[in-house]
């Protein structure tokens, strides 16, 4: 305050000015008049969420927001309104929205003293898609919840009948009950809704939505639920024991969808169906329906959807009323009793996406439509039919079609070349009809063909297997039974066999072949598993051979490549495997295996080893001496225990070591640190303990601790202690950058071999961008950290940020505090970053903004404050980064910044902002609730004093005194 005299500080005290005073008085005014309208959150029905949020585990990670002394209309899900009349207009709960959020409880909503019941004022509820465990909806409660129009407990694991308190709900606009069906418990009892649907439903007059689907209820609906005059949606479909047949349908009825499909309702379609002129769906498939379609179903000008099939139906000839459904986008009548041909009226269903009539009895040729008139058919299915003449060929130039299936009828003659072949086509089943002549060259445009069956017919001529290659997304090939001679070209196989589709069923059977293909892993073959004489590369994966013959080793003389993964094979691992001294390479992955791992598989010749899903137990062998497997150990998902053996240690030339998802335990194994090739180390979902941070840390510059290191992962164990900056400065392959010249595509790629002129990638799983991901290409320059979900406490090193080939950092889920280090605005090739549900406080570094790769962004759950940096990456992510931050504000949250944008201008001098001799009055309003109710206003102004600049801060509190509720 120096260069002021005692006059000013009198003026201020004893004569505010007018503009002051008025801004103090206005204030306070304010201030009365929320406390006077009794705004925030009642304390009551706040006391009574946060017993709520207790009931559930670990809700700090779905309701974060959820904490004593804060305003509850704040926090997620909840929203506040007006009281409803007689209530004193005073801010209450209204709605709850908790769908979603991976709630999980097992004490229902009674057990935790009905705290969810306290909210009475409440019009919207929903606890859809969470995890209630199979606990009894209560059977008293909901009828305190008198105001409610909206209740969705959909999805949501409940169990036992519909409580008679919902009865008591006659405002319910929208009733939600479905899915609740999810199986069985660990004691045998199914849980879902069960026993009869109340008669107290047929009493809410204001109902339109009624969801009772996927759930166990029996007995009879009752019909008077069909009375109700604003009914929308009634949908009860796959209840199996629900029982009911349709009463006459009332006039003026506002039904849109009436969904019986998988219940035991039985009966006749009434005539009546024709009252329903809004109806939009109507789906009776899978129940016990019989008769015919009236006629009067042609007066349903709305209907899009309409689904008998498998019903019981026995139409007979098909009725033209159906040609007057013009809105209609899907019509399935599988399995209905259909005979004679299809009317000429179809070809006025423009807007079909879907027809199928398949297993009928329908006859005559395929002249009911043209391409014009079905250009939005998705999918045409009239398979097992008594369809006779030839294919029509527009069919295959439909410009929308995805499937097409005419299997089992009587089509014959020649396949006609078409023009203009469908992009989407994905699927032709043509087999078992009479079909001749040769397959057309179009097929072989159809770039989008997943599955093709021309099986069992009388084609003829002489076609290239690799003609089919060309179809790249070609997954099923089935030629067999024709008169055709397929001819194997293996030379197109050789070499460009990175081409090819991924077949996964090839039928030629009967196709006059004189060698067989060169593809043998992913068929269905069973049984034990052929030998050839002296293979060299064995790929029998993705089958399902269930036993290894006793001769294998016999007839091997040369090194050869053995790959089983993703078969039936079961027991002990086979010990002729240990006898196999010219195997290099051994793939037992996602099998039945079970008992120990045989030491002599990894104190021996193989270069790769993996055994990864299977049943394997016990410890790992600690009698490794000299040789060792000498790229690749992958032993994921397992349930392998005990520690992990120093022995290991000799395997001086490994490259990946994957043993994550199993039962291992002790310390972090620091010897591990000296492999000097090491490149994937993942040791994520065990039982691992103790600090990483006492890792010997040497000054001797040529050790070759974790020198090429690419991908640690230790995610998901018990971890602790504090991370030592001087740790990640050991990770040398990490700090290798590319240049910005460099192509992704040219960039060599690590754990890339040539075992014996195979050319084999090692391939990791790794949690990047918040999911799961199987990386197959490993760039030299490609390192991801996840140290994710243990109990590491601490800052974050700065030295991380130096890593500057990292693409993916994972954090989350630990104690760490303190700020976010800027250097991390370094980490130029990071795409993936992820500090979420940590300790962490402070501004988010402006530097973070530099990073021009980021697409995954997750700082959720912390105590980070200030606005949320603009430009960059940052203008791309969504709230769901920053949530759980209650200090931040700014784009994308929906919290604004003071002052517009969050930046500190307060103490600026007032050249700085162009201003000379203009008060500046920043004004900051503090709310706070509770026994007494305070508020404090504080005021920053400048004046002008004798010529110079005066800055005072002038604090007022204004006490209101003690709040009655």
């Amino acid at each position: 305050m120096s260069g002021c005299t005692d006059e000013q500080p009198r003026r201020v005290r004893g004569d505010a000015p007018h503009h002051l005073l008025l801004l103090v008085v206005t204030c306070a005014a304010a201030v009365g008049t929320a406390a006077a309208s009794g705004s925030g959150c009642p304390a009551d029905q706040a006391a009574a969420l946060l017993r709520l949020r207790r009931s559930f585990q670990r809700p700090e990670l779905s309701l974060p927001s959820w904490r004593a002394r804060t305003d509850c209309c704040r926090w997620e899900g909840v929203t506040c309104g007006a009281a409803a009349p007689g209530r004193g207009g005073a801010v209450v709960v209204t709605a709850l929205d908790l769908g979603g959020r991976g709630l999980r409880s097992r004490a229902g909503l009674g057990l935790d003293g009905g705290s969810l019941f306290r909210l009475a004022t409440l019009r919207r509820l929903s606890l859809a898609g969470n995890d209630f465990g199979g606990a009894d909806l209560p059977a008293a409660g909901f009828e305190r919840l008198a105001e409610l129009t909206h209740l969705n407990l959909s999805g949501a694991g409940f169990a036992g009948p519909v409580p008679a308190g919902i009865g008591a709900l006659r405002n319910l606009v929208s009733l939600d009950l479905s899915d609740n069906n999810q199986g069985y418990s660990d004691d045998g009892s199914v849980i879902a809704l069960s026993g009869p649907i109340p008669e107290f439903l047929a009493e809410f007059q204001h109902l339109t939505v009624l969801q009772l689907s996927n759930n166990d209820f029996n007995g009879s609906l009752p019909r008077s639920i069909f009375q109700l005059p604003r009914l929308r949606v009634l949908d009860v479909s796959s209840n199996a024991d629900l029982a009911g047949s349709l009463p006459v349908l009332p006039a003026g009825s506002s039904l849109e969808v009436l969904n019986l499909k998988e219940t035991s309702f039985s009966g006749q379609i009434p005539t009546s169906i024709g009252n329903l002129k809004h109806l939009k769906t109507l789906d009776i498939s899978g129940t016990n329906g019989s008769g015919g379609i009236p006629a009067s179903i042609g007066g349903l000008a709305s209907l899009s959807f309409l689904d008998l099939s498998s019903s019981g139906f026995q139409i007979g000839e098909l009725p033209a009323a159906i040609g007057r459904l013009q809105s209609l986008s899907t019509l399935r009548l599988t399995g209905c009793g259909i005979s004679g041909e299809i009317p000429s009226s179809f070809a006025n269903l423009t807007r079909l996406t879907e027809l199928d009539l398949s297993r009928n009895n329908i006859s005559g040729q395929i002249t009911f439509f043209s391409k014009e008139s079905f250009l939005n058919l998705k999918s045409l299915q009239l398979c097992c039919n008594s369809l006779s003449g030839p294919v029509p060929s527009f069919i295959f130039s439909l410009p929308q079609v995805e499937f097409i299936s005419l299997m089992s009828n009587n089509l014959a003659g020649p396949l006609p070349e078409f023009s203009s072949p469908s992009p989407f086509l994905q699927s032709i089943y043509l087999d078992y009809n009479q079909l001749n002549g040769s397959i057309p060259m179009s097929f072989f445009e159809l770039t989008g063909l997943q599955t093709l069956d021309l099986s069992r017919n009388s084609l003829t001529g002489a076609v290239k297997l690799s003609s089919f290659w060309k179809l790249t997304n070609l997954s099923n090939l089935c030629l067999s039974a024709n008169k055709l001679t397929v001819i194997v070209d293996d030379e197109h196989v050789s070499s460009s066999s990175a081409s090819l589709p991924q077949i996964n069923a090839l039928g030629l059977a009967c196709c006059n072949m004189t060698k067989i293909p060169s593809i043998l892993s992913f068929n269905k073959i069973q049984g034990p598993i052929p030998i050839p004489v002296s293979p060299q590369f064995l790929d029998y994966s993705n089958n399902l051979f269930s036993s290894v013959p006793q001769y294998l080793m016999e007839r091997v003389s040369s090194p050869f490549f053995l790959n089983l993964a993703n078969n039936t094979l079961h027991g002990a691992i086979p010990p002729m495997l240990c006898n196999a001294s010219n195997l290099q390479f051994l793939d037992i992955s996602y099998n039945n295996f079970s008992g120990h791992v045989p030491s002599c598989l990894v104190d021996g010749h193989l270069t790769i080893l993996k055994m990864r899903q299977n049943r394997l137990e016990g410890r790992l062998p600690d009698d490794i001496k000299g040789r060792c497997v000498s790229q690749t150990i992958d032993f994921n998902g397992n349930q392998i225990e005990g520690e992990l053996p120093r022995s290991l240690s000799n395997c001086s030339n490994l490259e990946v070591f994957d043993v994550g998802n199993n039962n291992f335990s002790g310390l972090f194994p620091s010897w591990i640190m000296k492999l000097p090739n090491l490149r994937v180390l993942v040791l994520r979902s065990n039982r691992f303990s103790g600090a990483v941070d006492k890792i010997p840390i040497e000054s001797d510059q040529n050790r070759t601790d974790f020198l090429s290191l690419q991908i640690i992962d230790l995610a998901s164990n018990n971890f602790s202690g504090t991370l030592d900056p001087r740790w990640f400065e050991k990770l040398r392959a990490m700090r290798m950058a590319t240049t910005s010249s460099t192509n992704k595509n040219d960039a060599p790629l690590a754990l890339e071999n040539n075992l014996s002129g195979k050319l084999y990638r090692d391939t990791v799983v790794v949690t990047y961008k918040g999911t799961p991901t199987t990386v197959s290409k490993i760039l030299v320059a490609f390192a991801v950290i996840d140290f994710s979900g243990n109990a590491f406490a601490g800052a974050i090193p700065a030295s991380i940020g130096r890593l500057a080939s990292l693409r993916g950092l994972n954090l989350s889920g630990n104690a760490l505090a303190g700020a976010i280090p800027p250097e991390l605005g370094g980490l130029r090739q990071l795409e993936s970053l992820d500090l979420s549900s940590n300790r962490l406080e402070g501004r988010i570094p402006e530097a973070l903004v530099s990073l021009t790769s980021l697409a995954w962004l997750n700082l959720s759950g912390n105590r980070l404050e200030g606005s949320v940096p603009q430009g960059g990456q940052f203008l791309t992510f969504t709230n769901a980064s920053f949530q759980g931050n209650p200090g931040l504000c700014g784009k994308p949250l929906s919290r604004r910044c003071d002052g517009g944008g969050g930046s500190d201008t307060g103490g600026a001098p007032a050249s700085e902002h162009g201003r000379s001799s203009e008060d500046t009055i920043v004004m900051f309003c503090l709310a706070g609730s509770g026994y007494g109710l305070g508020f404090a206003v504080a005021i920053l102004f400048q004046l002008a004093c004798r010529g110079q600049k005066m800055e005072r801060l002038l604090g007022l509190r204004l006490c209101m005194g003690r709040s009655e509720r």
